[in-house]
C-alpha cells in the first residue's frame, strides 16, 4: 500500500471520529509506527494519550474530546452529563467527557470521567451524532446519583413530555436494577411512583394541616384558610391567603396525572390572583413534608420583598 493510500484511509477514520484515530486504526490504514511518529514530530498529528492521536488540522472541541474518551476503552458508551448534553436535556452543558464501562473494566482514564456498571450489557443505548449513548431514561438514572431531587424530577418530566422516554421505560429500568445498590435508584423510584396513575394522594385534611403548619411559623402574618376571593372570572377559593403580604399559598397533593389535567385551570386561578395584585406560591405535598425549610424560607423571603415593595409605594 502506498503512503498516499494509507493517508486516505487514515483520513477516513478522522472524518468519522471527529479528527481522532487510534494506533491500531492507523496500522490498519497502512501506517507504520515510524510513519506515525513522523506525523507527530512534524506537528501534523497530536498525541492525546498512549496510542491515541488527533489530526492537527481539526480544532479541539467537545466532540473530539468525547470521541477520544470513547476510543480509549474497548467496550464503552457515552453516559452521564455527556449523554444528557447529546440528548439536549435542559440546563446541562458539555464538561469533562463521561463514559460507561463494564464493572470489571479499568475505570481509569486521562481523558474522561468513567462510570462502571454491573448492568452494563443490559443498559439501553441509542446512536446520537455518531456516538453510542445511553437512552434518555438511562441517562437520567445516572444523573440521579449526583443531582438534587428537584432537578431530577424536572428531567424526568422533560423526557416524558417530549416522549423521549416513557413511565414504563423508567419502571423497567428500576425493575432491572432492583437490589443492585445503584446510587440514585431510591430517588428515581420515588419520582416514578409519584407519576403513576394510582399514585397516593393525601386527603385534603392532611394538606390543610401542612398549610397551617407552614403559615403558622414565626415571622408570618395571620393567614386565613379556604379563603374566598372574587376574581375577574368570578369567585374562587384559595388554600391560604396572607392579607398583609397579599400572598396566596397553595399546597398541591394531586398526583402527577391529575396535575397535568388541571394545569390550565391552575394557571387561570394564578392569573386571576395576579390581576388582583396577589402573588401565588405553589408547593407540592412532598415539598412541604420532605423539604419544609425550603418552603418556609421561600415564603418568608417572598413576604419580605412584598413588604418592601408596599412601603416603596
Amino acid at each position: 500500500m502506498s503512503a498516499r493510500e494509507a493517508e486516505t484511509q487514515a483520513s477516513a477514520y478522522f472524518a468519522r471520529q471527529y479528527g481522532v484515530i487510534t494506533v491500531q486504526q492507523a496500522h490498519r490504514a497502512g501506517l507504520s509506527d515510524r510513519m506515525i511518529e513522523y506525523r507527530v514530530s512534524t506537528g501534523r498529528w497530536t498525541r492525546l494519550a498512549t496510542g491515541l492521536y488527533a489530526v492537527a488540522s481539526a480544532p479541539p472541541n467537545w466532540q473530539r474530546d468525547l470521541a477520544a474518551a470513547v476510543l480509549l476503552h474497548p467496550t464503552v458508551f457515552v453516559a452521564g452529563r455527556s449523554a444528557a448534553a447529546l440528548h439536549g436535556l435542559p440546563g446541562i452543558r458539555h464538561r469533562q467527557p463521561e463514559v460507561m464501562v463494564p464493572l470489571t473494566s479499568n475505570a481509569r482514564s486521562p481523558l474522561a470521567k468513567v462510570h462502571r456498571s454491573a448492568f452494563f450489557h443490559q443498559i439501553g443505548t441509542t446512536r446520537v451524532a455518531g456516538f453510542e449513548v445511553t437512552t434518555p431514561a438511562e441517562t437520567v438514572l445516572t444523573l440521579a446519583a449526583r443531582f438534587p431531587a428537584q432537578r431530577i424530577e424536572g428531567l424526568v418530566d422533560e423526557t416524558i413530555i417530549k416522549r423521549s422516554a416513557t413511565l414504563d421505560e423508567y419502571e423497567q429500568i428500576l425493575e432491572r436494577i432492583a437490589g443492585g445498590r445503584v446510587r440514585g435508584s431510591s430517588l428515581m423510584r420515588r419520582i416514578v411512583t409519584e407519576r403513576r396513575p394510582d399514585a397516593y394522594q393525601p386527603p385534603s385534611s392532611q394538606l390543610e394541616r401542612l398549610s397551617r403548619r407552614l403559615t403558622g411559623q414565626p415571622g408570618i402574618p395571620p393567614a386565613s384558610h379556604q379563603h374566598p376571593v372574587l376574581g375577574t372570572a368570578g369567585p374562587m377559593i384559595v388554600d391560604t391567603f396572607i392579607d398583609d403580604w397579599l400572598i396566596v399559598v397553595e399546597v398541591d397533593g394531586r398526583n402527577y396525572h391529575t396535575r397535568k389535567l388541571d394545569f390550565e385551570r391552575d394557571r387561570r386561578r394564578d392569573n386571576a390572583a395576579a390581576a388582583l395584585g396577589y402573588v401565588t406560591l405553589r408547593f407540592t405535598w412532598r415539598m412541604v413534608t420532605d423539604d419544609f425549610d425550603y418552603c418556609l424560607q421561600t415564603l418568608l423571603e417572598t413576604g419580605k420583598r412584598r413588604q418592601d415593595l408596599r412601603r416603596q409605594h
